[in-house]
């Protein structure tokens, strides 16, 4: 089907009032988002300002950092690479230019959750529009989106790639085209990109990819969409590996961040928290206290408390005469000597921490609204919204889609249990979450409606009035 012919069948296929409902909630969406373009977070993360850096130095230098960067591929390129392409177009590295994009993408990503849930609730149905407009609406309004719209950061592409990838995998999944499988594939490489845990959810995709096809079709025609998955997947990704290979030396797919996310994450000290582990070594390296969620401490470099670390590790090495690391493998070098520390002094300790640190995930979102009390209070209504969702796909057997929900919201979460664990870690999965509990809430809906109709008294019939 051609785009003009797709086009003027969604009115047929969804109906003139949800696609007016729908254009009505992505135009609510843009204002949000516009707003934030207008008015962008005040006090950005650390990792705000090493994107936008990175953008800068792509667009101004043509290299990925400069001299204020020692350790530039720390940080995924895909978002400074989508930002500095925007700086290019524009003809300058303005920060509202990388704004307006993720403004954009937002809106987007409206319109793909729109059609997942829509999926979810039952296609052609009136029970799935309003699942889908359920979670459009939760999509548009969600304050942590917002807020990351205001900030330079990598979640706001993954949330549109992350949805898309799902949806485009449950599409492959009925065709008869190995080439179908394309699209997930480079969708999942994408998202990789931009968030680099999701590399692992990509290789378990493609996995699923030959599970989903070979009972019906056969092995052959299993491996072919596998296959076709993995080289979407590795066209995505390869080009940048073949650039850290040249520029660093050695094989990294994507990034270098590993080793710090599992340094803070098995610091139990700290109980495994980005702030306060950064609070305790600027404490050990400088004798100076700063609260953990102050503005000051928020104000301070990270990079060279971390530099420190890895290079006192290093001198204790050399004294050995063992050879220096990389500041990457040294910190992770660390954090596998906490684990094997700590887990081994006080293994249900370290799991309780290891469970607080899974509800620090899923407890609250980014920015001070989801931070709030209110904010965690609606945050883990959707968590359970989005749990009751699931269960309700496996009540109708729907086994493929919630595989394909599943997968990336376990493996994410697992990351962030063993390495690093902040909100952020939701973001991109909440994009998942909605359509979840939109299913939940519209079943809910649905079956409160169908017992007020059962319990309503019935007036008798004509026919039935009449006297035997």
């Amino acid at each position: 089907m051609t785009a003009p012919a797709w086009i003027r069948a969604l009115p047929g296929r969804y109906g003139r009032r949800t696609l007016v409902a729908l254009a009505l909630i992505a135009v609510l969406g843009l204002g949000l988002r516009a707003y934030a373009v207008v008015h962008p977070v005040a006090n950005p993360a650390d990792d705000s300002h090493a994107y936008y850096g990175l953008a800068a130095a792509l667009y101004e230098e043509g290299s990925y950092g400069n001299s204020e960067f020692h350790d530039s591929s720390d940080w995924s390129p895909g978002a400074p690479l989508l930002y500095a392409v925007s700086f290019y177009l524009t003809g300058g590295a303005r920060e509202g230019t990388a704004r307006i994009v993720e403004a954009l993408l937002g809106v987007a990503a409206i319109l793909v959750v729109f059609a997942l849930a829509e999926r979810l609730g039952g296609r052609r149905s009136r029970r799935g529009r309003w699942t889908g407009l359920l979670a459009a609406f939760g999509m548009a309004v969600y304050p942590a989106f917002i807020h990351s719209t205001g900030e330079l950061m990598s979640e706001p592409p993954a949330i549109l790639t992350l949805p898309a990838a799902i949806l485009a995998f449950l599409w492959a999944g009925e065709k008869e085209r190995w080439w179908a499988w394309l699209v997930p594939g480079l969708l999942f490489g994408l998202t990789a990109m931009f968030r680099p845990e999701y590399l692992f959810v990509a290789a378990v995709f493609v996995v699923l990819a030959a599970i989903r096809i070979w009972p019906g079709r056969g092995p052959r025609p299993a491996l072919a969409g596998a296959g076709a998955v993995l080289l979407a997947v590795l066209v995505a990704i390869v080009p940048w590996t073949v650039r850290n290979l040249i520029v660093l030396e050695r094989l990294v797919p994507i990034s270098t961040g590993s080793g710090k996310a599992l340094y803070v994450g098995t610091f139990y000290p700290a109980d495994g928290e980005y702030q306060k582990v950064k609070a305790t070594l600027y404490h050990r390296f400088t004798g100076r206290t700063l609260s953990p969620y102050s503005e000051a401490l928020n104000n301070v470099d990270p990079t060279p408390l971390f530099n420190r670390v890895a290079r006192e590790y290093n001198e204790a090495r050399e004294a050995r005469g063992e050879p220096p690391l990389s500041r990457d493998a040294a910190l992770g070098k660390i954090g596998k000597e906490n684990f094997s520390k700590y887990f081994g002094e006080d293994p249900l300790a370290y799991l309780g921490m290891t469970a607080r640190k899974i509800g620090r995930i899923w407890s609250s979102g980014v920015g001070e609204a989801m931070s709030s009390t209110p904010g965690r209070i609606v945050q883990l209504l959707l968590v359970f919204g989005g749990l009751a969702g699931f269960v309700l796909l496996g009540v109708r057997r729907r086994w493929w889609e919630l595989v394909a929900l599943a997968t990336p919201i376990v493996i994410v979460t697992a990351v962030g249990a063993i390495s690093l664990a902040a909100p952020r870690r939701n973001e991109v999965l909440m994009t998942l979450v909605f359509p979840l509990a939109a299913v939940a809430l519209s079943s809910a809906a649905s079956a409160l409606s169908s017992r007020r109709e059962w319990s309503r008294p019935q007036s008798p019939s004509p026919a039935s009035s009449q006297p035997s």
